[in-house]
C-alpha cells in the first residue's frame, strides 16, 4: 500500500494527525522500548505505557506520513544497531578469558557502533583484564572508538565546546580506567 493511499485512508476516517514513537537509544534502554523507536501509531494509546526509559510520542500531520516513515526506518535501524552492539559487547566479554583475540575483534565491532562509558567502567573490573597487555589493548580500542564517535552526524548538532569537552572528558576517563 502506498503512502498516498494510507494518507487518504486516514483522512477519510477523519484523522488528521498521527504519532511517532521516540525513545532514547542508549546502553540501558530496554529492548521493548527500542522495538517501538520510530514506529508510527494512529492513536497514542497504541504506544504501551512503560516506566524507566525516556520516551515520548510526537504528533505530526497525516500528510507528512511519507517523511516520517523514512525517518522511522532510520530510527528503527539505529535501534537495531544498538541491539547488535549489545550482543557484540556481551559476546566479547564472554570470550575475554577464553579467546582474547576474538574478544578484541568483537569489542572493536561493538565500539564501532557506539561506546558508552558506564559499560567501559564496568568492563574495567573484569577479572580477565588482569593481564596488563590485554587491558591496554581493550583500553586502546575503546579510546580510539570514543574519539571517533564525536565526528558522527548526530554529534554535529551539539555546540562545539560541549562536544569537545565531552570527548575530552571521556578520553581522560578511559585512560584512567585502563592505565
Amino acid at each position: 500500500m502506498t503512502d498516498l493511499v494510507r494518507i487518504l485512508g486516514h483522512l477519510l476516517r477523519g484523522q488528521t494527525s498521527l504519532w511517532q514513537c521516540y525513545t532514547s537509544v542508549t546502553w540501558r534502554t530496554c529492548k521493548e522500548c527500542l522495538a517501538w523507536h520510530g514506529r508510527i501509531v494512529a492513536h497514542p494509546a497504541e504506544f504501551p505505557a512503560h516506566e524507566g526509559c525516556p520516551r515520548e510520542l510526537r504528533r505530526f500531520p497525516v500528510w507528512r506520513l511519507r517523511a516520517y516513515r523514512r525517518m522511522g526506518r532510520r530510527m528503527a535501524d539505529r535501534a537495531a544497531d544498538e541491539l547488535r552492539r549489545r550482543d557484540l559487547f556481551q559476546r566479547a566479554r564472554d570470550l575475554l578469558s577464553v579467546d582474547p583475540e576474538a574478544s578484541l575483534k568483537l569489542f572493536d565491532q561493538a565500539a564501532a557502533i557506539d561506546v558508552y562509558l558506564p559499560e567501559v567502567e564496568a568492563l574495567r573490573d573484569d577479572p580477565a583484564l588482569i593481564d596488563p597487555s590485554l587491558r591496554a589493548r581493550v583500553g586502546e580500542i575503546h579510546l580510539a572508538r570514543w574519539k571517533s564517535k564525536f565526528a558522527r552526524e548526530r554529534y554535529e548538532r551539539q555546540p562545539e565546546i560541549a562536544r569537545t569537552e565531552q570527548e575530552r572528558w571521556g578520553v581522560q576517563r578511559i585512560k584512567e580506567l585502563f592505565a
